[in-house]
């Protein structure tokens, strides 16, 4: 069996840091280097993976770049360089024992050759799927949305166990991401820099102060002709239960702020086009959601996020839906952060969000509070892992890192294969 040897990054940057720009630099430069060659770029959200493809079709014409395709999937659908093509048409394009195959071609202008050549694949899991999909450089955006085994799915090709080269992209890297980084079994590249960002403010309230400090907050953001992002845990209510869903949140606002409401959720048939009409919209200027918000999602007039029952969220998370907003040169841009109890307001995890906007910070408390999860396995947080002995470490050199591992007595097995991983890297940095 032949392996070759692959690079592993991630790269770490701030919301608005320039992550997209750096995966669509790297894709290109990459493909124009080869004869053949191809690079998946995966996406969580159908909205965030289509605002990259839009994104990435506009670079290629100003650069003007006639050999390299670029294939949008996901959902139900699928654009070949800007033609979009039915389900069944893509089916008879990839299938060269079709009747209808060579129509296909002449719709699209773009071979099953050509797609094999030098071609970008934007998409979400629906990539994960596709025999055709091949990629010699395999790129995941926002990498805390995907699992393990998701993100390793497209790094093998055909029968010949041929490692892809892998970067992902994240603000706020998981617990399990900061273990590997740790053992230089993951390159961690920095963007320190951020461009055209806004600082937001954040601060934490209760339920129970809604209508006192929330209500007339949304109300100061719309009379600047702004709009508001309301992000809910929940789609349905649930008996006896404190937390707002996002039916009765938009119910609640609706009394406040009449014909102002705009709702999506991942259920939801309609996401990409509730998005563009908040956008675009003069007077729909309050989108109640779920995390389906999260990320890809740009609203240059979105100045103040509502985040209820905070608390039920990750660190991540919270850092991901507050990065909604800032996208401007307001002098204010706010996020409050709403518990459902007025106890849960003193937590010192939220209170992390309030002191920083560094999402770096907030990913290194995470893996305080949360555990780096397991490094052989799939679990990507909790303190009971591969590495969970390990958790209170603070630092990154492996001579300091060996010096714990010794001082720690355990049987388990998976401990044990870390411990001879360390020495082992230990041995060669030593030769070397």
């Amino acid at each position: 069996m032949t392996v070759i040897r692959a690079a592993n990054h991630i790269v770490i940057g701030d919301v608005g840091s320039g992550k997209t720009i750096v995966a669509f630099v790297s894709a290109i430069g990459f493909l124009h280097g080869v004869e053949r060659g191809q690079v998946a770029l995966l996406a969580p959200t159908e909205i965030l993976s289509y605002q990259h493809y839009l994104a990435f079709e506009t670079l290629k014409k100003k650069l003007a770049l006639p050999w390299l395709h670029s294939v949008y999937l996901a959902g139900k659908r699928c654009i070949i360089n800007g033609v979009e093509l039915t389900k069944t048409e893509w089916s008879q394009l990839i299938d060269p024992t079709h009747k209808k195959h060579i129509k296909i071609i002449e719709k699209t202008s773009v071979s099953l050759a050509d797609l094999m050549s030098r071609t970008m694949w934007i998409g979400t899991h629906a990539l994960l799927f596709q025999d055709i999909v091949q990629p010699d450089v395999v790129l995941a955006d926002e990498q805390h949305r995907f699992g393990v085994k998701q993100r390793k799915k497209l790094s093998k090709q055909g029968s010949i166990e041929v490692q892809s080269h892998f970067v992902s992209f994240t603000a706020t890297p998981i617990p399990r991401t900061l273990a590997l980084s740790a053992l230089d079994s993951l390159k961690p590249l920095f963007l320190d820099r951020l461009a055209g960002r806004s600082h937001i403010q954040t601060q934490i309230t209760s339920q129970d102060k809604f209508e006192q400090i929330v209500l007339p907050k949304i109300a100061e953001h719309l009379k600047h002709g702004h709009k508001v992002f309301v992000v809910c845990s929940r789609v349905e209510d649930e008996e006896n239960e404190l937390v707002w869903s996002v039916k009765k949140a938009a119910a609640e606002l609706e009394k406040h702020f009449a014909n102002q409401i705009l709702i999506t959720h991942g259920k939801e048939k309609s996401k990409q086009q509730t998005m563009i009409e908040f956008k675009e919209s003069s007077h729909k200027n309050i989108l109640v959601a779920t995390t389906v918000i999260e990320v890809g999602v740009d609203v240059g007039l979105a100045s103040l996020c509502i985040i209820l029952s905070a608390e039920k969220f990750g660190l991540a998370a919270l850092h991901q839906i507050r990065g909604r907003v800032g996208r401007n040169d307001y002098e204010t841009n706010e996020c409050v952060l709403v518990t459902s109890t007025q106890g849960a307001t003193f937590s010192n995890r939220l209170k992390y969000l309030v002191d920083s906007n560094d999402g770096f910070f907030l990913a290194q408390k995470d893996l305080e509070l949360r555990g780096s999860g397991s490094l052989f396995g799939t679990e990507q947080s909790g303190f009971e892992g591969d590495f969970g002995a390990l958790m209170r470490i603070p630092a990154r050199k492996l001579e300091e890192l060996h010096a714990v591992v010794k001082t720690v007595d355990t049987e388990q097995p998976e401990f044990i294969r870390l411990k001879k991983y360390v020495e082992k890297t230990l041995a060669q940095s030593w030769q070397e």
